[in-house]
């Protein structure tokens, strides 16, 4: 199984992009890490993770918190050893946000410029094209989740903000007693290595792996969003009806400008 996860993470890792900043608060400053990735939609990349945590940002600006040093870090690419953030210019208002609880809404996308996909790009990223988006319905082998725990991040305090990446094997589950499977889907972390709560790997993505005539192959299903510490079982968002109706509105003005 560890083969297999660092084969994976050679991989998909690739995908795995956060996002990184520091709050200040009642004179104290905070590091956050945000788990994230990034898709291709029409020949642009977007940043996909969780939209509760676009809904905590703005709570706790409107509460007088402020937040800087906004950092897209694309390290698990693997592609240079020694991790160089990308300055981010964050703006709440480009962010498309569909948070409601009540209907199983938990996402936030971002349209990435030219100028961030050519740094991501150099870096080794590579965001998941439409023939690898897929459903949690479909036939798998083992389900994974990728993000960064928040009890990994440290913060020296001045430039540098370091965290450990995590990658848990995953089992299809039913829903938890009393609630609903509306546009969620459910799953139980089988190991949990060397990490004792997931808290901070919202937004990280959800893949399906399925050995198909001896190789591999990985699709994107989700976007992590809940957690039910206890029994160790995680909510999610399937992600590819998303990405199919942000490419339908995409195609959709495009003719419009066109006509």
């Amino acid at each position: 199984m560890q083969n297999l996860t660092d084969a994976f993470v050679q991989s998909a890792g690739k995908h795995f992009v956060s996002l990184s900043c520091v709050q200040s608060v009642d004179g104290k400053e905070i590091a956050h890490i945000f788990s994230g990735y990034v898709v291709c939609i029409l020949d642009t990349w977007f940043l996909v993770t969780a939209g509760h945590i676009l809904r905590d940002i703005k709570m706790a600006t409107d509460a007088g918190a402020t937040f800087d040093v906004w950092r897209l870090d694309d390290q698990t690419a693997g592609k240079t050893e020694i991790a160089i953030p990308i300055p981010y210019e964050f703006n709440i208002e480009e962010w498309l946000v569909l948070e409601d609880e009540s209907i199983g809404l938990d996402y936030a996308v971002v349209p990435l410029s030219e100028y961030y996909t050519n740094l991501l790009e150099k870096g080794g990223a590579e965001p998941i094209y439409e023939d690898s988006w897929g459903d949690y319905i479909q036939d798998h082998d083992y389900w994974a989740l990728l993000g960064i725990p928040s009890e990994s991040v440290e913060y020296d305090q001045t430039t540098q903000i370091t965290a450990r990446f995590a990658v848990l094997p995953l089992e299809q589950t039913d829903a938890p007693e009393g609630l609903e499977s509306v546009n969620k889907f459910y799953a139980k972390i089988s190991e949990m290595g060397n990490i004792s709560d997931i808290d901070g790997m919202s937004g990280g993505p959800i893949f399906s792996l399925k050995k198909v005539d001896g190789d591999w192959r990985y699709h994107i299903i989700g976007v992590q969003s809940g957690w039910f510490r206890q029994i160790k079982v995680i909510t999610a968002c399937p992600i590819k009806s998303l990405l199919t109706e942000i490419e339908n509105t995409v195609m959709r003005q495009s003719n419009n400008q066109t006509n």
